[in-house]
């Protein structure tokens, strides 16, 4: 009896996720404008909304902390990274950030320090 309830635990723990998804960890910047002390190269965190897209069109969203940082749980596939941050406004409009790179996740492993810029002059 306690061999067949332990095999109906594993088994439940294998199947119960709901697919391998991979984390995605980085930060939403602006660089550009005006110097801002404290933040080498003029680049600094923001807090704001970031959007994953993959080729499917499906969409994933998350928000940052107060310092810039942001974290997902996405599927393997190619995602193109997207945000956009209250502090970084252009004719009353947030201006739209965009990732360095396309990101491709895959089930082998997580990615971090991905950077979703906003460019400003």
């Amino acid at each position: 009896m306690v061999s067949a309830a332990a095999s109906v635990l594993i088994l439940t723990g294998c199947s119960g996720q709901a697919g391998p998804h991979q984390t995605v960890t980085g930060l939403l910047i602006r660089v550009g404008g005006p110097v801002t002390l404290g933040h080498p190269q003029n680049r600094l965190p923001l807090p704001g909304t970031l959007v994953a897209r993959n080729t499917s069109g499906e969409q994933f969203t998350t928000t940052t902390d107060n310092n810039g940082r942001f974290q997902l749980s996405l599927p393997p596939g190619i995602y193109r990274l997207t945000g956009h941050s209250p502090q970084v406004m252009v004719n009353n409009q947030q201006e739209l950030c965009i990732a360095t790179r396309t990101v491709r996740v895959t089930r082998r492993k997580s990615l971090h320090n991905i950077w979703v810029v906003c460019s400003i002059p």
